[in-house]
């Protein structure tokens, strides 16, 4: 069956490789006849010099009348061509959105992650500066920068100029939201410089909502296309990574569940290999405007603060998770996938913040973060199938909660974001070159679905845990100290789960807890 299905995908990848030399061959003969085009339109306007010149010196003899009349054939001719060569744009433009969609179906064929360059418009402080705009998109795919020692160009998997708008951004990443209601484990984080437009591409605005509250709104009209053959639990987690120390959003201080928040976040992986954080606070929501609700009172307490560069800029990545448990009626199956979008902090020179003593620190701590994961990238692009080259992912809590994303599970959407103006230019080229770095990586993204036994298996498993917690609590209850193993001789003594006394009062009381613990009377 396997065998199969990858002759379908080679085939399928051979029939896009070909539609998609057929559509650039198609763009090539509009270029040639864009060309031909402008040739004509300055033979015209050569006339045009020439006739009034003619008439000016008084003259009306033939070579005059037959200017007159190769203008007014140049004329027609014009008129025609600007009337094919507006009907070849919107079947170019058309034909290049069939592109796009082609080429992202490729790649995500090939497992790899898709990168979106979004270039902001220049603000009003560097309008009125008049500052020199050197960063800007040839095309839906060519990024060129404008250097001292002449242009650097860069491509993407699709490119957004400063007049693109939040819609545009969503349209070519809405396909996501498919594939998280499919089962597979999804990620769109955001990167660039202080100021670049992050937080806009992720959260925007309530006028211009960005992609996080697009996505919310897509996930739940596709799930209400759902009732009555499936079922589903959707939940949300939101973290930051604030000075190298994970804060939870949702555990509001006087929130009733704060005895769980104080214990440590600790960060995990599952049989899967995805990531997720212990003793995170949870919050289920059956509607949009619940989840909204959440999610506002979460980014109410996220570190900001500002800066020379940036009214308001985030002192710290967010992670926000979206958990779907859903059960499809027909099939008997369950798939349980998640969808992590990711505001990263801003990269940022402090001589160019201006920042004070507490933001230098955290500067520092957001710039050693990033650095952190572009050593993982750097790895992961320089890895082959044949050799496995250590990924440093434990150098740092950013590269730990990433790692499914980054050469992991995942389908991965990265956007970097740049500033157009002169006076970031350094910093753009970096976020450019960055970015070319992830489109190299690959990861393995798999379908998170069980059958109708192993959720049998998985529910037994879930009620004898909740057994030993019980009995876990009673005992702690009746004054008794639960200690760690600390020797194999423990660990054999008492991987029987056996509970047993002696006659003597102050004798020890024991009991294994899984073959992970031991019990002592105090």
């Amino acid at each position: 069956k396997i065998s199969a299905e990858n002759a379908a995908l080679r085939s399928e990848i051979t029939q896009l490789r070909k539609t998609i030399v057929g559509k650039v061959e198609e763009t090539h003969a509009i270029t040639v006849l864009k060309e031909e085009l402008a040739a004509i339109t300055k033979d015209k306007e050569g006339l045009k010099e020439r006739l009034i010149a003619l008439r000016r010196a008084g003259k009306r003899d033939s070579d005059t009348l037959q200017t007159e009349a190769r203008l007014q054939e140049i004329t027609q001719e014009v008129e025609k061509l600007r009337g094919e060569s507006a009907e070849l744009e919107v079947r170019l433009k058309a034909e290049m959105n069939a592109r796009k969609k082609l080429h992202n179906a490729l790649q995500d064929v090939k497992g790899k992650i898709r990168v979106f360059c979004r270039i902001r418009p220049a603000s009003k402080v560097e309008l009125e500066q008049r500052s020199r705009v050197v960063v800007t998109s040839l095309d839906d795919y060519s990024v060129v920068v404008d250097t001292r020692t002449g242009q650097k160009s860069f491509n993407f998997d699709s490119v957004f100029g400063p007049t693109s708008t939040q819609d545009q951004v969503f349209e070519d990443s809405s396909q996501l939201v498919r594939s998280f209601l499919d089962g597979y484990n999804v990620c769109v984080f955001a990167y660039g410089q202080t100021g670049s437009g992050k937080t806009y591409t992720m959260q925007g605005t309530k006028d211009h909502p960005g992609l996080t509250p697009k996505v919310i709104k897509e996930v739940f009209v596709r799930l209400e296309e759902l009732q009555g053959t499936a079922s589903w639990e959707l939940s949300v987690s939101m973290l930051e990574l604030y000075m190298d120390n994970i804060v939870d959003l949702l555990a509001a201080p006087k929130d009733p569940r704060k005895a769980q928040s104080s214990l440590p976040l600790d960060i995990r992986e599952d049989v899967r290999g995805g990531v997720y954080v212990a003793n995170a606070v949870v919050n289920f929501a059956e509607t949009e405007e619940e989840l909204h609700r959440v999610l506002k009172q979460g980014l109410l307490n996220r570190k900001v603060g500002r800066t020379d560069m940036n009214e308001e800029s985030s002192r710290s990545h967010l992670v926000i998770t979206l958990t779907l448990s859903l059960y499809n009626k027909t099939t008997d199956a369950r798939t349980t996938s998640k969808f992590s979008l990711i505001d990263l902090a801003g990269s940022e020179r402090v001589s160019k913040a201006g920042t004070s003593a507490k933001q230098m620190n955290e500067a520092k701590s957001i710039n050693k973060s990033l650095t952190a994961l572009g050593d993982v990238i750097s790895s992961l692009a320089n890895a082959t199938a044949s050799s496995k080259s250590f990924i440093p992912y434990r150098n740092n809590k950013l590269t730990m909660l990433m790692k499914d994303s980054l050469g992991g599970n995942a389908k991965t959407l990265m956007f970097v974001n740049v500033s157009p103006v002169e006076y970031n230019v350094e910093e753009s080229i970096m976020s450019l070159s960055y970015a070319t770095r992830v489109k190299s990586i690959t990861n393995e993204s798999v379908k998170n679905v069980e059958s109708k036994d192993i959720m049998v298996l998985r529910e037994k498993l879930r009620a004898v845990v909740e057994e030993r917690d019980h009995l876990r609590k009673i005992v702690e209850s009746s004054g008794i100290v639960v200690e760690e193993h600390e020797t194999e001789e423990d660990l054999r003594r008492f991987k029987t789960c056996l509970l047993y006394t002696s006659d003597a009062a102050d004798d020890l009381l024991c009991v294994d807890l899984g073959g992970r613990r031991i019990i002592k009377k105090k």
